[in-house]
């Protein structure tokens, strides 16, 4: 089924600046596909496609969120919610400027210990230190038992 193409209101020449500016790659794909009809490079959907490494379903999603929305709404990327981490902001934030200091924390116990008296937060040792290595790639100070015929 051929649909026709909506009338795209920013100029090539706009959508380029706008594509070189755009840090976020999935916002970047689908000002590309914009620009490639405002400079007429493509002229049909499966042409986009195929210029852009994606299915040309996809560019037609792209093309009825534009003529629906404009740009706004075809820059509009869903983001699942997900699960709240287990820290509020401003918790980590002060975790992050602890853990950077040299003392740093002797285990993930104290870590906890820590986070009960400074923030009242309660939380598993276990879970904080899967959160603590995902998160900030940090292990406490702690000093290692070296082998005793070590010179």
């Amino acid at each position: 089924m051929h649909r026709e193409q909506p009338l795209i209101a920013e100029s090539a020449d706009e959508l380029k600046a706008m594509l070189k500016q755009e840090p976020n790659r999935q916002k970047r794909q689908r000002i590309h596909a914009l620009f490639l009809f405002a400079s007429r490079q493509a002229t049909t959907r499966q042409e986009a496609a195929a210029l852009l490494g994606v299915h040309r379903q996809t560019i037609g999603r792209w093309m009825t969120d534009y003529a629906k929305g404009g740009l706004s709404a075809l820059l509009d990327i869903y983001v699942p919610a997900g699960k709240p981490p287990a820290l509020p902001a401003p918790v980590l934030a002060d975790l992050e400027r602890r853990l950077h200091r040299p003392e740093g924390f002797a285990s993930y116990e104290a870590m906890r210990v820590w986070l009960v008296e400074t923030h009242q937060i309660t939380i598993k040792a276990k879970t904080l230190q899967k959160f603590v290595k995902r998160r900030f790639g940090a292990r406490p100070k702690v000093a290692r038992p070296s082998d005793i015929k070590k010179p």
